[in-house]
């Protein structure tokens, strides 16, 4: 049986539906091209959408989730399709919606090369009374990002097929949805607004993002976005798109099983920095019942020219005391360096990674040409682990593994280079 919220009945009264009959139709949404062979391209394109998520407010942090989520992170591919449906989700405090289906994707027609998402929802319940029920019908959403062979250009659209009121007693009817930019207010309950698009100018691009409907929840503060569909494309992808991060320090295995993500954690755009350097920097991280790390910072630099591209990650951290400062680690830097020539060679390097000094029980050690020294039953380090991955490589300046029966291993300084074609 579908779920729906039950509301006093004062609000699904006459004044409301007066209120949807007052109002016009949405536009149209445009019917979506079929996807092209696959081809490269000189632009990074992606798109993204979802059936329904609500956030914010009273919900738990569980209802925000969202539905039929599907995406084209980062590519410079058209020829791209995906999709991905689900048959009926909970609107926290509102209602449900069924017939969720989500497809994103990227095409080439001739010197026009776009991205699009397309959000199709069969029937949204917005309320359900004592006087009856008013549900959505065919809530459609679409966005297109797209370089027409001079010049960027967006376009969003919405639509709504039906809207239908159906009284407790008597025979459903047909009334007319809110227009783009009249919502309707249910008073005490909602704000349901129809079709709002919205595009803003990128570096080297743009974006456009189109909600079916977008709810703004009164009594619980929540907003819940209704057939979402975004879409971007940049410039700069001629050979190859950007993947890849630093990071300073993390763990995994520590004390009372807590877990360090990445921090300061650096992740390269897709496009890259347009050669500038960006930077982010950590005073400190306590590692619970292992170490102190001071001094994390992150760097990364990408560009493409008319060569190629070339880009690098770097962490780094000035200084790590294990255990009650026994072991105590200077000047650890990963550095990852990728390049990918005009004829798409790609090199890879790990040239820069180093440990600057090791010292134990206040003495400077010296790490072996095997690059691992170990100091039994306390910790074993190793020292510049590489990983090769097919369109970069992974580098990590020093892996410590305690040998105390916990088995942490904590990564100092990483460096994450990718040049995908």
């Amino acid at each position: 049986m579908k779920r729906s919220l039950r509301i006093p009945s004062a609000l699904l009264s006459v004044g409301l539906v007066a209120a949807l009959t007052a109002a016009t139709p949405s536009t149209a949404a445009a019917p979506a091209p079929a996807a092209a062979k696959v081809v490269k391209t000189s632009f990074a394109l992606g798109a993204s959408g979802f059936g329904s998520v609500a956030r914010g407010g009273d919900i738990p942090v569980s209802s925000g989730e969202a539905t039929a989520y599907q995406s084209i992170g980062c590519t410079n591919r058209a020829g791209v399709n995906r999709t991905n449906y689900v048959a009926e989700a909970t609107l926290p405090g509102i209602g449900n919606v069924t017939g969720i289906r989500t497809r994103v994707w990227t095409a080439k027609r001739g010197k026009v090369v776009s991205s699009y998402s397309t959000q199709r929802i069969a029937e949204v319940v917005i309320a359900q009374g004592a006087l009856g029920r008013l549900t959505l019908e065919g809530v459609t959403s679409q966005s297109r990002a797209f370089h027409d062979g001079s010049r960027f250009r967006t376009e969003g659209s919405s639509s709504v097929l039906k809207a239908v009121y159906k009284p407790v007693a008597g025979p459903a009817r047909e009334v007319r949805v809110p227009s783009l930019n009249r919502p309707l207010t249910i008073p005490g309950l909602a704000t349901i607004r129809i079709g709002v698009t919205q595009s803003r100018s990128l570096r080297n691009g743009v974006r456009v993002t189109t909600d079916g409907i977008d709810i703004r929840v009164l009594p619980t503060r929540t907003r819940t976005q209704v057939a979402f569909s975004a879409a971007k494309i940049q410039s700069g992808a001629r050979y190859g798109t950007f993947k890849g991060y630093s990071a300073g320090v993390r763990a995994s295995a520590l004390a009372n099983n807590v877990k360090v993500g990445r921090t300061p954690y650096l992740p390269m755009p897709c496009t890259g920095t347009q050669g500038r350097i960006a930077t982010r920097d950590t005073a400190g991280v306590n590692l619970p019942g292992a170490a102190t790390v001071n001094a994390l910072r992150t760097q990364q630099m990408a560009k493409q020219t008319r060569r190629g591209a070339r880009m690098w990650e770097q962490g780094s951290v000035g200084r790590i005391r294990l255990g009650n400062g026994q072991v105590v680690l200077r000047g650890v830097t990963a550095r990852a360096t990728v390049s990918r020539n005009a004829k798409g060679r790609l090199t890879r390097s790990a040239t820069g990674t180093q440990i600057g000094a090791l010292v134990v029980n206040g003495e400077t050690q010296q790490i072996p040409s095997s690059g691992v020294i170990e100091i039994p039953g306390v910790l074993k380090i190793q020292e510049k682990v590489v990983q090769r991955l097919s369109a970069g490589v992974m580098v990590i300046g020093a892996r410590i593994t305690l040998l105390d029966g916990t088995g942490a291993v904590i990564d100092i300084g990483i460096a994450n280079a990718q040049i995908r074609r």
